[in-house]
């Protein structure tokens, strides 16, 4: 997970070009800012005009680091993370808010620079913001106990219940890899090569769901092993953490998404090692490779990391 800066929150993309295998040297061509769908407004264009339980406006534009991938020509798909919850809000939800999950498509214009300095110049635009939903309902939070109102984003209608980065959006009777869960912590993103499908993956569950590139709509549930799944659920991360003895880390799920060059198979990895396995003082993470057509696992692996931390960090 990573926390948002509200203060200047513009995307900075920077084109690097590899030179020769010998040195494997990095140059920078150019950098550009996205400004958001008016200039220097820093809203997309979910068309959302509500602010969320902290205040902060539901079309903010920001955090679109988590993910980033090439979706043909000069576009690309950008990711943001499961809200603006660096906006101190409420601790017992780890600060998490409805912000609806979403990707934006960015069209990238490189041109030569006559002016001096990097070689081009790069003008990213905001073509266009697609939010995330299943035509299934979906668990949220009721905010009783806490203090805050029920975590059902305004937009609902029968047929699209959107995902938010709300912590408490689970089923406490099912394990975390509940696909009928709300929440849903998005960190991952590869478009499929027929460029009609987005694929993202997740940290709360973990997840991978696959989504339809042109509405949003989630069409596909990959399922991994329950093993990857905490079965005690809490909406604060460290509660997880201390209340499990098997599965992911909190915030420390599925970080890592690629798709092969045929577009036939998925390959996801665990940022941490799971807690059976050491968590966050483990020497291993797991990598699943999945077949894109049925969703099923078919290889698992074991990456030995250098230093993945320590529980402290957790």
């Amino acid at each position: 997970m990573r926390r948002w800066n509200l203060i200047g929150s513009l995307l900075v993309l920077s084109f690097a070009l590899l030179t020769t295998a010998a040195n494997a040297q990095v140059s920078v061509l150019a950098i550009g800012a996205l400004e958001g769908s008016s200039a220097g407004s820093y809203a997309d264009l979910s068309g959302l005009t509500y602010t969320l339980e902290n205040d902060v406006p539901a079309n903010l534009l920001g955090g679109l680091g988590s993910g980033i991938a090439w979706a043909s020509g000069n576009t690309i798909v950008a990711l943001p993370d499961r809200g603006p919850n660096a906006v101190s809000f409420n601790p017992l939800v780890d600060d998490t808010v409805s912000y609806v999950n979403r990707f934006h498509t960015i069209s990238l214009n490189l041109q030569p620079n006559t002016g001096g300095g990097l070689p081009f110049v790069l003008t990213p635009t905001l073509q266009k913001t697609t939010l995330l939903f299943s035509p299934l309902p979906l668990v949220y939070g009721s905010g009783d106990g806490l203090n805050i109102g029920s975590g059902v984003p305004p937009i609902n209608t029968r047929l699209k219940n959107y995902f938010t980065g709300r912590s408490d959006n689970f089923d406490p009777s099912q394990n975390s890899g509940d696909a009928a869960d709300a929440r849903f912590d998005t960190e991952g993103i590869r478009v499929s090569n027929d460029l009609k499908r987005i694929y993202i993956s997740d940290e709360y569950g973990p997840y991978i769901y696959r989504f339809n590139r042109s509405s949003g709509l989630r069409n596909q549930v990959i399922t991994l092993p329950d093993k990857f799944a905490v079965t005690a659920l809490f909406p604060v991360g460290s509660d997880e953490i201390a209340s499990n003895i098997e599965g992911r880390v909190a915030n420390k799920g599925m970080e890592g998404l690629a798709i092969t060059p045929d577009g036939k198979t998925l390959v996801g990895i665990m940022q941490s090692p799971l807690i059976q396995d050491g968590g966050t003082n483990g020497s291993t993470t797991r990598i699943v490779v999945i077949d894109i057509e049925t969703g099923t696992v078919l290889h698992e692996y074991a990456y030995k990391c250098d230093n993945i931390g320590t529980a402290a960090n957790a």
